[in-house]
């Protein structure tokens, strides 16, 4: 990746920061996934113990209703339907036997799996550009046979977050196949230094401009969206915020 002379150099990410008062992924996810944000705050707070053995509860005096959940086993196979694409019957007698915390334990701080080589992908120019549909089918055999699969679901969940479009990237380069490397290999890493990565990467800085912006002429459209969508969301920043990313990120240019 190259930058202009004189453009501003990114600063190296950060040590990671343990989360205050001890939140951990591990711990967010546990609780989310068995029982949605609400719970998952509660569970996070302390405010709510978890659940033991099948309770009954009454509904307005109506019959008594037992939750889906309440069982181990059904946590499990909840966890799995929700952080994965779904696990077939060995995967399945697995997590059973390791137990809801240990799986969780596992699926997050499992690193992403390396995904063999797409044929032809880093070769792809504009006489031989990407075959989008095998493309495609690559990825979903990756998701579907990978051996990591939460990190095959958050790779899959950064694709629609931090979003470009092969239209306007274009198939006559490596950018679009890249990208999808680049969101595995920060899909359960640390998000400042993940968006380091998104910012720097070809296909983004094509997508969204910033890979012909210039000092004497910024152009806004990253550094909005960066702050909009990517981060911090609408409402907290200002049109000088705009103007000031925009201009510090002025420089990078295509590989």
């Amino acid at each position: 990746m190259a930058v202009e002379s004189g453009a501003s150099s990114a600063p190296a990410a950060p040590a990671k920061t343990k989360r205050a008062g001890g939140m951990t992924r591990r711990a967010v996810i546990g609780a989310a996934v068995a029982g949605g944000a609400g719970v998952a705050a509660f569970r996070l707070l302390g405010l709510a113990k978890p659940a033991g053995n099948p309770v009954s509860q009454s509904l307005n005096g109506a019959t008594d209703w037992i939750s889906p959940l309440a069982t181990e086993r059904a946590q499990v196979q909840q966890l799995l339907r929700r952080a994965t694409f779904g696990a077939g019957p060995a995967d399945l007698e697995k997590a059973l036997s390791d137990g809801y915390a240990k799986t969780v334990q596992r699926l997050v701080e499992t690193p992403a799996a390396k995904p063999p080589p797409f044929p032809g992908g880093d070769q792809a120019a504009k006489g031989s550009p990407l075959k989008l549909v095998q493309l495609q089918k690559w990825w979903v055999d990756q998701m579907l046979n990978g051996p990591t699969p939460f990190a095959e679901r958050m790779t899959l969940f950064w694709h629609g977050h931090f979003t470009s479009d092969y239209r306007k990237v274009g198939l006559q380069s490596p950018y679009v196949y890249w990208q999808n490397l680049t969101w595995r290999d920060n899909a359960v890493g640390d998000l400042r230094s993940f968006l380091y990565q998104v910012t720097t990467d070809p296909g983004m800085l094509r997508y969204l401009d910033l890979g012909t912006s210039t000092g004497r002429s910024p152009n806004e459209n990253y550094s909005r969206e960066l702050m909009e969508l990517f981060t911090m969301g609408a409402g907290t920043f200002g049109e000088d915020d705009v103007r000031a990313a925009a201009k510090a990120l002025a420089g990078w240019r295509e590989p």
